[in-house]
């Protein structure tokens, strides 16, 4: 199975992180499945039976999703995961069936639009408890902001919850912004930041941003990639396998953060052991404590 480690998506201060770049896929279009293996080594694939297929095309991706993973994914090292459409869609009994009669089980499953826990609990209850399903949801609307500390309290009692990614296009449609939001994306800090805060308290809990549609822009990627890695969201979406070197690099720690988080653990190790606990000088002008040292292991943890 592709990425048969499953990836847990780490705890933020315990295990390793993936999921930096998310590229999502069309399943129904067979010769871009055929091409994963030539994309850019992205962390994380998404074959995609919502918004990216047609209505027109819904079975003919779910037959290729059932075609292509037996036959494929193992060759891929990375993790392969499926977007399903939103419980609320006429399509979701069809994609249930498609979970259930797959031969080769799913590294993760990726809901989108969950806009409460009633949905949550019917697709649980839908799959059945025999198989434990790894599991990511969208926030795409203000119900589903309001209601996200809920919703994921749900997800992770009844399925193993990895992560939460910011639909912004169906979020900024729900709430009424005024036209397509900016390039700054400004419009929408508060409910980036609301997600990245409500992740905070769930273990190994990703936050992923918002895509970044015009993917001719890659000095626009870059920059909001990287602030979206400043205030704190794990990974992005990506539409073009040319986004992926970006957003992966602006998710990952630079050399010389990964150099000082190394110095300073080493320093606070040694201080334990030679001076017992408290706070102490590092570099000369930076006073350690315990949130500073959850910081460098966080660090190193992205690393690994």
């Amino acid at each position: 199975m592709a990425a048969k480690i499953l990836r847990q998506a780490g705890a933020y201060y315990g295990q390793s992180l993936s999921r930096r770049a998310v590229l999502t896929v069309p399943s129904s279009d067979w010769k871009k499945l055929t091409k994963l293996p030539t994309f850019t080594n992205t962390d994380c694939v998404v074959l995609d039976l919502e918004d990216g297929v047609a209505e027109s095309a819904k079975q003919i991706a779910r037959e290729n999703i059932s075609r292509y993973l037996p036959e494929s994914a193992s060759t891929l090292n990375r993790e392969i995961c499926v977007r399903i459409n939103s419980v609320s869609s006429k399509y979701i009994n069809d994609d249930v069936q498609l979970l259930k009669d797959l031969s080769t089980t799913i590294d993760c499953l990726f809901v989108p639009k969950v806009d409460s826990i009633d949905e949550v609990k019917w697709l649980a209850d839908q799959l059945g408890v025999n198989r434990q399903y790894n599991l990511v949801v969208y926030c795409e609307s203000a119900r589903s902001l309001a209601d996200l500390r809920s919703i994921l309290t749900s997800a992770s009692n009844l399925f193993s919850l990895q992560g939460a990614v910011f639909g912004s296009d169906d979020f900024s449609a729900d709430v009424g912004v005024n036209g397509r939001y900016s390039l700054e994306a400004s419009e929408l800090t508060y409910a980036r930041q609301k997600i990245v805060t409500i992740c905070r308290l769930f273990e190994n809990t990703q936050p992923i941003d918002m895509v970044y549609i015009n993917f001719k822009d890659l000095d626009g990627l870059k920059k909001q990639s990287e602030q979206g890695a400043a205030w704190g969201f794990t990974g992005k979406q990506v539409i073009h396998p040319q986004q992926v070197p970006i957003v992966q690099t602006a998710f990952s720690p630079s050399s010389s953060s990964i150099k000082w988080a190394k110095e300073l653990i080493d320093a606070y190790e040694k201080h334990e052991k030679e001076e017992g606990k408290g706070a102490f000088t590092f570099r000369g002008n930076t006073m350690v404590d315990k949130p500073l040292l959850r910081k460098a292991r966080h660090i190193l943890n992205m690393t690994r």
